[in-house]
């Protein structure tokens, strides 16, 4: 078995965060362990109460999407985003600011947009099945009316199991409320 150790990094979101401090969790969690598993933990650590629709986004070396994993009720099987044709893929190109892409980063792009790989679904999808690596990242997005962000990063690779659920081991910063008062917000 293999052992992650992952932080969990918390995206600015105003106003309900407006960023001014740091706040991440880092979080053991082994291959056997799901992606449902990764959000329950995640869940806690950011001490959240209200649960909503989540999705996790793998992203190659190019810092581009490969592939989305998405809640169980919103799971149908289909593409990971919409395909687009190419009229639409070279008009998202120009707007994109890319600055000297590494070389295969277009290609990639135009691939995945024209024919997107299939979706996953969290609860069938074992950290195993990610195929992570140290110092590699994926993004999980959580509420999708608020929109909390989050940069999940491999710290470590080790062997090793977890006996129990996923845990946080690390913690930096105080957690924003899930929802901040709104007169609290106006200050």
């Amino acid at each position: 078995m293999t052992l992650y150790t992952l932080r969990v990094i918390l995206f600015p979101n105003p106003p309900f965060f407006e960023g001014d401090r740091e706040v991440w969790r880092e979080i053991h969690i082994d291959d056997s362990h799901t992606l449902e598993d990764l959000h329950n933990a995640i869940f806690e650590a950011f001490d959240r109460w209200d649960q909503h629709l989540y999705e996790f986004d793998t992203y190659n070396e190019y810092e581009l999407p490969t592939r989305a994993y998405v809640h169980p009720s919103q799971y149908e099987g289909g593409p990971s985003w919409p395909p687009m044709n190419e009229d639409e893929i070279d008009r998202m190109l120009d707007q994109m600011s890319m600055d000297n892409p590494p070389e295969g980063a277009i290609e990639y792009f135009r691939e995945a947009r024209a024919d997107p790989p299939p979706e996953g679904n969290v609860a069938d999808t074992t950290i195993q099945d990610l195929d992570l690596e140290e110092g590699g990242a994926m993004y999980y997005l959580f509420d999708f009316g608020d929109n909390w962000e989050h940069r999940i990063e491999v710290r470590e690779v080790n062997d090793g199991s977890l006996e129990g659920p996923p845990r946080v081991v690390a913690e930096h910063g105080e957690a924003p409320d899930q929802y901040p008062d709104p007169e609290d917000m106006n200050d």
